[in-house]
């Protein structure tokens, strides 16, 4: 048998899935001068491409090459899911070993954070999420539609009404007992929040807006004074990790209302809010119930531990970071962190601290807001525009320094964190319509 005969019983052995990653390695190798002749650049490279290491993920690359070869010839093969299905298993275990290296690697940070929470327990939720996953208790039975996509007005009103009526069943029946389990209350049709001890936590389904499903999910947990930006947030395996991968992977399923929501759509809808679920009862809202006041949340073991895992661990397909919270230093461009800041520096008697955080936060925003407040006069006072919120309560905690005794100066914080609190319950969603002035 001359080489091309053999050449290309090896490449049907690779189709078929029976050739492992290093016995192909070898065999190229030993073969490399033969193959150049026999194989033009094109089939070269997508058969055996330059980066190509004896794995699986890159078997299936070879693989693939290999059925382009002989669909070039006129011959397609059927190919073996063998590699793909390896490449999976492999790919789970790097993932592994690369997070197993990322906890060690954050231990030194994790463990006096931990320490302090043993010192300040707080309550433990019982919640049997996982039983909530799957088709939710008494949905309807999925509609039979003549399409598969909206072409017309009505059609497009069709799916759209059903595409709503599915996210509905899946929010009553696995998200609003999650959110009720850590005492979250409804504050509208798609939105929980919470408050205790000065602080706030909220999850909110936001609406796509061009009909249809929920373009996005905010989540945030900070100061019933502070907006919803800010660095203070979840550690990155958490907010970034697999759940939240997992989570975002084929979100446009409960987003765009322009496919038929049929049988099929009705169980990757199903799918998707059990993916949400799961990112929040085992990990984001565990940890939201660590935090139970203020000097919890600003504690500098918490805020060590979360400088320490803004950057994951690199994976191992693609060699980046699988997620990257490090702002390289720069501050943030609202200054949010700045007002963050700057007001529990003022309520823990640190003035001049304080101050200075809170004119940077007022200095940086001035040109804006003038030109904002200009166009829109009331922009202070409206949940829809956060920084024109952040701004103005900034401006009040900051007029505090103008006051020389002390003591009333103190009482001006005091009086003032509680008036800015009061307008923030509103903003949050915690209480009725409040007004203020200015």
């Amino acid at each position: 048998m001359g080489f091309q005969d053999g050449m290309k019983q090896m490449f049907l052995r690779v189709a078929a899935g029976e050739v492992e990653p290093k016995e192909w390695e070898t065999w190229w190798n030993s073969n490399r001068l033969k193959l150049e002749e026999a194989l033009n650049r094109g089939d070269r490279g997508r058969i055996m491409p330059a980066l190509w290491s004896a794995n699986y993920y890159w078997m299936t690359k070879t693989q693939g090459g290999v059925a382009y070869y002989f669909h070039a010839q006129g011959r397609p093969v059927k190919t073996s899911g063998y590699y793909e299905e390896k490449a999976r298993e492999e790919e789970i275990r790097a993932r592994q070993k690369a997070m197993e290296a990322y906890h060690r690697k954050t231990a030194s940070a994790r463990r006096p954070w931990e320490e302090s929470l043993e010192k300040h327990p707080t309550e433990t939720i019982s919640f049997d999420w996982k039983s909530l996953l799957g088709t939710p208790p008494g949905q309807k039975p999925a509609k039979v539609f003549s399409y598969k996509s909206a072409r017309t007005t009505e059609q497009w009103k069709e799916c759209g009404e059903e595409l709503k009526l599915r996210l509905k069943e899946n929010l009553q029946a696995k998200i609003a007992p999650a959110a009720k389990a850590y005492g979250m209350k409804k504050a509208g049709s798609k939105t929980f929040v919470r408050e205790k001890n000065g602080l706030v936590s909220r999850i909110q389904f936001i609406g796509y807006f061009r009909g249809g499903g929920y373009e996005a999910m905010i989540c945030y947990l900070c100061p019933i004074y502070a907006i919803q930006y800010g660095i203070l947030g979840l550690p990155g395996h958490i907010s970034q990790g697999e759940y939240f991968q997992k989570m975002r992977n084929g979100w446009g399923v409960i987003q765009h209302g322009t496919e038929a929501v049929d049988a099929a759509a009705v169980e990757r809808i199903n799918g998707k809010f059990d993916d949400i679920l799961t990112f929040l009862a085992d990990g984001m809202l565990p940890e939201w119930q660590k935090i139970d006041s203020l000097e919890t949340y600003f504690a500098k073991e918490r805020r060590d531990y979360l400088k320490a895992t803004e950057k994951g661990p690199n994976d191992p397909r693609t060699g980046r970071p699988m997620w990257n919270l490090d702002e390289e230093e720069k501050p943030d461009p609202w200054r949010a962190d700045s007002y963050l800041f700057g007001v529990w520096d003022l309520l823990a008697g640190k003035e001049a601290e304080g101050y200075a955080r809170l004119e940077e936060c007022v200095r940086h925003n001035s040109d804006y807001m003038k030109d904002r407040l200009k166009e829109f006069p009331n922009a202070c006072n409206d949940p829809r525009d956060a920084m024109a919120v952040m701004y103005r309560n900034a401006q009040l905690f900051l007029e505090t320094k103008e006051i020389s005794d002390a003591q009333k100066r103190q009482n001006a914080i005091r009086e003032t964190y509680e008036e800015v609190c009061r307008f923030m319950r509103y903003y949050h969603g915690l209480t009725k319509k409040t007004e203020r002035n200015g």
